[in-house]
C-alpha cells in the first residue's frame, strides 16, 4: 500500500470508462522487436511512475483496435501510431486474457495497459505476444508511408 509521501501518480485517475473489448480484437503492441528484458524495463518504468489504488502496478502499453474504421482501427493504429515500426506484434485481446493478463483502458483511446502482477510475469507476457509480423504501413527509409 502506498502512503501519502509516495511521489507516484495514481493510475486510477487515468482510467477511462470504455466499452467492453471483444476477445478477438487485435492488440497492436508497440513496434518490435521486443525482448523479455524490454518488457521488464517498460513494466519497471510504469511501476516507477504509477500506483493503482495505492498499490504497486506493473504493466506495459498497447493500443487496441476498437473500431473497424477511424482512429481506433487496426489500420489507423498501424499507419499512425506504429508507422515507424516495420515489425509489430498483433496478439488478440482474448489471447492475452487466456495467458492470464488483464487490460485496463488508460489514457487516451485506444491506449490500454496490459497489467502484470509482478516482473516475474514478463517472460509469459513476451511469449503471449506471439510472432513478429510485418507492418503493412511503415515509413520506409527515404520515403513517405506506403
Amino acid at each position: 500500500m502506498s502512503d501519502d509521501s509516495d511521489p507516484r501518480e495514481e493510475l486510477r485517475a487515468r482510467i477511462r470508462p470504455d466499452e467492453p473489448v471483444p476477445g478477438d480484437a487485435l492488440v497492436a503492441l508497440r513496434g518490435g522487436p521486443d525482448t523479455r528484458s524490454l518488457i521488464s524495463s517498460h513494466a519497471r518504468r510504469m511501476n516507477r511512475l504509477f500506483v493503482l489504488d495505492g498499490s504497486p502496478v506493473w504493466g506495459i502499453s498497447v493500443f487496441v483496435a476498437l473500431d473497424p474504421t477511424g482512429p481506433a482501427s487496426a489500420e489507423s493504429i498501424l499507419r499512425r501510431r506504429l508507422l515507424s515500426y516495420e515489425l509489430v506484434y498483433l496478439p488478440t485481446v482474448g489471447g492475452l486474457r487466456a495467458a492470464g493478463f488483464d487490460l485496463l483502458p488508460t489514457f487516451g483511446r485506444p491506449h490500454f495497459t496490459v497489467l502484470m502482477s509482478g516482473l516475474e510475469l514478463a517472460p509469459a507476457l513476451f511469449d503471449a505476444l506471439g510472432e513478429l509480423q510485418e507492418n503493412p504501413y511503415p515509413v520506409r527509409e527515404g520515403g513517405p508511408p506506403a
